[in-house]
């Protein structure tokens, strides 16, 4: 509905909710708009009626609110019965009051509103079950040799749009609780992991049940299409009550079946499955940037609780005069006062200021004395670079040391297969096979820095070398590491 289609007479309907004693305003709407039925009450009634129920308010107070309710449409003034016995009786029976349609239909909201939980509250999916069962009744009537029956097609239709209307309400309404449970930032350990735990499960089973019965329903009702005018014209005439301007029931007109039928669709702007996909989407999205807020110790946009709360203990343990200057000093909120006592601000001359009127400029003597503008000061000492070499050198000495070390390993196992190295070890022997692997159909690989040379051999099995992360198993071949003089002789010899 656009705004300028708003009536004012409908938005006053609201008024009392937010006027002067709304609390009176509410409980005599909640009196007359009755638990079964609405009531007809005068204003002694209606305070005897509060009075017994514990809220204690006098006939007067009464018999003005409901002249304001009556001037905003929640109520209006009921038929007067003038055949009384007494006086009394006649008082009783003037101006009497009874709740109006939209009034009673508001009181009713605002009692629901009122008494919700501000938890979760669970999505109907049973109803989906029961809505493609309904609307499969309406095909098969529709379907069938013989005429339909009117009245199953109005129960079944009935049925169908009035659990659609409740399963999208409980559903945008935990869509609604989801986004504002995902923006509390005062969630973490405990409480987040099992809130993560739970809605994570929920949205899991909602999405497969959205999975299940959305594209049948979406089926149903792409059959059902092109008999939605023969649905809606067995509904009129099915339809008793004919007063001009009366509410009719659901499914009674085309447009309603069409929004039906978006809202199943796969894909949309008015799909509700594609939107309860991009909504859990995005909720299993935030939950992930909370868990990880909650598990960086730093970096911007982490959790400041264990701070803030480690700071509110020593704020109830202090004194006024100490907590304020503790608080200035956390959030850098300092008192205004210390604007009054700086120095005045300085007013730059500008091109057209006269040098005898202008502040005096202090000049280094020898640009004043002598027209030099070189910089003149002490020359700045050389760094000493000695302990910073030395370190270095006993690095790189430590480093050679290591390979040295790990070469020597490698010399003494020989064949490597069923050994065991070091880790500086088994870095040389990924380079060296990395090496041969870019040498294509190379045996053997020099390492002329750590002097030895890594061969290969074909054999029938496997080899392995086991590490400190885990084992190297090798199909095929067998490595050797000889000395690299040693295998210059082989190499030689092999050649003569």
């Amino acid at each position: 509905m656009d705004d300028t289609e708003l009536d004012p007479a409908r938005l006053n309907l609201y008024s009392y909710l937010t006027a002067g004693q709304s609390e009176q305003h509410v409980r005599i709407m909640r009196v007359l708009a009755g638990e079964v039925l609405t009531r007809q009450m005068s204003a002694a009634e209606i305070s005897a009626k509060l009075t017994s129920d514990g809220y204690l308010v006098n006939e007067d107070d009464v018999e003005a609110r409901c002249k304001q309710l009556v001037d905003w449409g929640n109520i209006i003034p009921s038929v007067r019965n003038y055949r009384v016995a007494t006086i009394a009786e006649l008082r009783r029976t003037k101006s009497r009051y009874q709740a109006s349609k939209l009034g009673a239909r508001i009181a009713s909201d605002v009692d629901e509103i009122l008494g919700a939980d501000d938890g979760a509250k669970e999505v109907a999916r049973e109803l989906l079950d029961v809505i493609a069962e309904q609307l499969g009744r309406v095909l098969a009537e529709l379907k069938s040799d013989r005429k339909p029956d009117a009245d199953a097609v109005a129960s079944a239709v009935s049925t169908a749009f009035n659990n659609h209307q409740v399963f999208a309400g409980s559903l945008r309404d935990f869509n609604a609780y989801l986004g504002g449970v995902l923006a509390r930032y005062d969630i973490v350990g405990e409480d987040f992991t099992v809130l993560k735990t739970t809605l994570m499960m929920y949205i899991d089973i909602l999405r497969t049940d959205v999975r299940r019965h959305g594209p049948k329903i979406h089926d149903l009702l792409t059959q059902l299409e092109p008999h939605y005018r023969q649905v809606t014209d067995i509904l009129a005439s099915w339809q008793t009550l004919t007063l001009v301007g009366a509410e009719r029931g659901q499914g009674r007109a085309e447009s309603e079946w069409e929004r039906l039928t978006s809202w199943y669709a796969d894909s949309g702007e008015n799909s509700g499955p594609a939107q309860f996909r991009a909504a859990t989407e995005q909720a299993l999205g935030q939950l992930l940037v909370n868990a990880k807020r909650i598990l960086t110790d730093a970096g911007s946009g982490y959790s400041r609780r264990d701070d803030l709360i480690r700071l509110a203990g020593i704020f109830a343990v202090t004194d006024d005069g100490d907590a304020h200057r503790l608080f200035a000093n956390t959030f850098g909120v300092y008192s205004w006062r210390h604007l009054l006592l700086g120095d005045s601000e300085s007013v730059h001359p500008s091109a057209n200021t006269s040098w005898w009127n202008a502040p005096q400029v202090d000049v280094p003597v020898t640009l004043r004395e002598r027209g030099d503008r070189a910089a003149r000061g002490r020359t700045s000492p050389v760094p000493d670079s000695t302990l910073e070499t030395q370190l270095a050198y006993d690095a790189a000495a430590r480093q050679v040391e290591t390979r040295r070390l790990a070469v020597t390993e490698l010399l003494v196992a020989g064949t490597l297969d069923g050994v065991k190295l070091s880790p500086v070890a088994q870095k040389l022997i990924q380079d060296q096979i990395t090496k041969m692997a870019g040498e294509s159909g190379a045996l053997s690989s020099d390492n002329l820095e750590s002097g030895f040379t890594l061969r290969r051999e074909p054999i029938t099995g496997t080899s392995s070398v086991q590490f400190d992360d885990g084992v190297f198993t090798v199909y095929g071949f067998r490595y050797h590491a000889t000395p690299i003089e040693e295998a210059a002789a082989e190499q030689g010899e092999a050649t003569a």
